[in-house]
C-alpha cells in the first residue's frame, strides 16, 4: 500500500565553477581530473529523458511519512513530479519548466503558478534549488565543466576519486567510483564549513539508452544535517530515453488559483 507524504524535499546543488586536487591516491590508479570528468559526463550525457517511479520516505523532527513518487524529466527544459498517497490518491503535482511552473496541492485544492526562479521553486519544494539542480539530482546526471587544473591528478577519499568544485558560497565534493565512474556521494559545504546537503547514490544498474549502457542509481538518500531531514527515494521502475513523454497537470475548476 502506498502511504501519504506531505513534504517534497529535493536536492540543492551549487553552480559548478572551479576544480582543485592533488596527488593522494590511496592505491587508486593515478589519473588526471580531466579523465574522471569526461567519464562521468559521458554517462550523464546519454540520459536525455527519464521516467521513473518508486517509494519515497521522509523523516524529520516535525514529521515522518512514506509515499509513492513519479518523475518525468526531459532535458534540458521539463521536470514533472507527482506524489501519491494511499490507494493512488494524488497528494501534489508539480510541472516545472525552465521559464515557469505549475504546482497543484490536491489536499488543499490549490494551484500555484509563476516564473521558475530559484526562490519560487524553493518555496513549492520546501528547499531552495535551481531548475538545473532538479534535473541533476533526480538523474544523478552531473556534467562537470572544464578547468585549467584538470591536468593534475585527482585526490581520493575512502577508495573513491574525489573532485572538488568551488563557488562564492562554498564547495562541492563528489566521490566517484573508480571502475564505472559513477557518482557515489555529493556533499555541499558552505563557507562556514557546515554541511548543507549530503546525497548518496547506490544500487547502480545498467539501463539501455541511445544504443549504449547507462549506469543509473536505484536508490538516492538525501540528508540535510542542519535541519535533521532525510529523504530516501527507492526507484522501482525506470526507463531512460523514452519517447513522447507527457507533461500535463489537470486542475479542477473548483481549485483556487494563486499567481506569483
Amino acid at each position: 500500500m502506498k502511504k501519504a507524504l506531505k513534504i517534497i524535499f529535493l536536492i540543492p546543488l551549487a553552480v559548478l565553477i572551479s576544480c582543485s586536487g592533488s596527488g593522494n591516491y590511496n592505491g587508486l590508479e593515478k589519473i588526471p581530473v580531466r579523465d574522471i570528468k569526461q567519464r562521468v559526463n559521458r554517462n550523464s550525457n546519454l540520459i536525455e529523458t527519464l521516467e521513473a517511479s518508486g517509494n519515497i520516505f521522509f523523516d524529520s523532527p516535525e514529521q515522518s511519512g512514506t509515499g509513492w513518487i513519479e518523475i518525468r524529466i526531459k532535458k534540458p527544459d521539463t521536470v514533472y513530479v507527482k506524489i501519491e498517497g494511499p490507494f493512488g490518491i494524488s497528494i501534489a503535482n508539480a510541472l516545472i519548466t525552465r521559464s515557469d511552473f505549475l504546482y497543484y496541492n490536491a489536499q488543499e485544492n490549490k494551484a500555484i503558478m509563476g516564473p521558475s526562479t530559484d526562490i519560487n521553486i524553493g518555496a513549492i519544494l520546501r528547499i531552495k534549488v535551481s531548475f538545473d539542480e532538479l534535473i541533476s539530482g533526480f538523474t544523478a546526471g552531473f556534467s562537470f565543466p572544464d578547468s585549467p587544473d584538470d591536468s593534475i591528478g585527482a585526490t581520493s577519499e575512502n577508495n573513491l576519486y574525489l573532485i572538488q568544485l568551488k563557488d562564492s558560497k562554498g564547495k562541492q565534493k563528489y566521490l566517484v567510483e573508480p571502475i564505472a565512474f559513477t557518482i557515489q556521494k555529493y556533499n555541499y559545504i558552505d563557507n562556514n564549513n557546515s554541511s548543507i546537503v549530503e546525497v548518496n547514490y547506490s544500487n547502480y544498474h545498467e539501463e539501455s539508452a541511445a544504443g549504449k549502457n547507462v549506469n543509473f542509481p536505484a536508490a538516492i538518500k538525501i540528508k540535510n544535517p542542519l535541519n535533521r531531514q532525510t529523504v530516501y527515494v527507492d526507484y522501482k521502475n525506470t526507463e531512460i530515453n523514452k519517447k513522447n513523454l507527457t507533461f500535463t497537470i489537470k486542475i479542477p475548476k473548483s481549485a483556487s488559483i494563486i499567481k506569483w
